[in-house]
């Protein structure tokens, strides 16, 4: 018998297959933002990065609901930048 099945234990949450790889996948695909699987609430958080007084984080049971939210959030506050292939300034503006 493991600890976990022992009387009177109860075994941790386990995550939603894929969460916290999917969280990863949503963060790379939206830049500007650092997005987190909370294991213990069962949701997404996104939190912006672009405005250090706002916008507040937004959160979501579910990848789809999050990146709603993720682009309802860019449309009030629109990110003054969305492609970051340049970082470093490798390229002249416009290139």
């Amino acid at each position: 018998m493991s600890p976990a099945e022992a009387p009177g234990r109860t075994a941790p949450p386990t995550p939603a297959p894929g969460s916290a790889r999917e969280a990863r996948d949503l963060e790379a695909c939206n830049p500007g933002w650092v997005v987190v699987w909370r294991c213990w609430a069962r949701r997404y958080w996104a939190f912006p990065c672009w405005v250090p007084t706002g916008p507040e984080p937004v959160e979501a049971r579910n990848a789809q609901d999050l990146m709603y939210l993720i682009r309802l959030t860019e449309t009030e506050h629109p990110p003054s930048f969305r492609d970051t292939s340049n970082i470093g300034g490798t390229r002249p503006p416009g290139a």
